[in-house]
């Protein structure tokens, strides 16, 4: 594995190299960011190492065919989202399941949302998260 990665860095622009740490919102789920555009033309140059926020198969699929089957290098892409209480199904966000005391429950619903995010092709999840208040008038 090594030498393989160490012969695709060499392979690789320091543009290519750059790209890889871009990893642009979708938009299917907004948090900051507004939707990025020309994905497809950016992962085709090799800008581009992953997506966060994109939802469905058919999207994911479409978008990593691109990046594996259209790029010079032909590097996979990572696909992630905050999952923090749940993907399909919803859970009580972690501090509130945190009051049941129930480690099996808490343990499931975590099973439950990784199942449903990578059948979905999601790889890179948020999740749990931990809040720490910096400013008093953040009432987490």
């Amino acid at each position: 594995m090594k030498s393989f990665i160490d012969a695709l860095m060499k392979k690789m622009t320091l543009e290519e190299k750059i790209g890889q740490l871009n990893l642009p919102g979708r938009g299917d789920i907004v948090t900051g960011q507004a939707q990025s555009s020309d994905i497809a033309k950016k992962s085709k140059e090799g800008k581009v190492g992953g997506l966060f926020n994109i939802k469905s198969v058919a999207k994911i699929r479409d978008v990593q065919k691109v990046a594996v089957e259209q790029s010079r290098l032909k590097i996979p892409m990572i696909f992630g989202m905050d999952v923090i209480h749940g993907y399909e199904t919803v859970f009580p966000i972690p501090l509130g399941l945190s009051c049941t005391w129930d480690m099996n429950l808490i343990e499931r619903s975590a099973r439950i949302a990784a199942i449903e995010a990578s059948a979905d092709g999601i790889n890179w999840t948020f999740s749990p998260m931990v809040d720490i208040a910096r400013d008093a008038r953040w009432g987490r």
